[in-house]
């Protein structure tokens, strides 16, 4: 089984600090093409998410102003967390069960990646496809 370590070490983990307005987390991780970024104190400690989803329900449906509001004040704070050597399976099963988009992957307690559930599935069909090779290969070698 292949652990999720594979799978975000060449990535590049983009985080925002604390106190940053939403105007700029936006347009960050627009620049970036994320849906989620990890919140960060000054010391580097995670505090939370902010997601589109986030952006949608408790910025633009309340009617207020991206410029005027800071991450701190709209982030999540209820994070599923993976570590490091787990499987993809295992990532799977616990985003299906807290019905998460995202994983947030820590390794010694330290925030290593972040997987979301296209990645998962993007895995999930890549170790499909190579079984299914495997036992056409098997099948039908002389």
């Amino acid at each position: 089984m292949r652990s999720i370590s594979n799978f975000i070490k060449d990535r590049k983990l983009h985080t925002v600090k604390k106190g940053t307005s939403v105007r700029k987390v936006a347009e960050f991780m627009s620049d970036h093409n994320i849906g989620l970024v990890p919140v960060l104190d000054d010391d580097g400690r995670l505090l939370g998410v902010f997601s589109e989803r986030d952006l949608v329900r408790r910025v633009v449906s309340k009617n207020i102003d991206c410029n005027n509001i800071v991450v701190d004040d709209v982030m999540s704070t209820k994070i599923v967390f993976a570590g490091i050597n787990e499987t993809y399976e295992e990532c799977i099963q616990k985003m299906k069960s807290k019905g998460t988009r995202h994983i947030l992957v820590l390794d010694n307690e330290k925030l290593a990646g972040i997987i979301s559930v296209r990645d998962l599935l993007e895995v999930d069909l890549t170790v499909k496809n190579e079984t299914i090779e495997v036992l056409h290969n098997y099948i039908y070698s002389s």
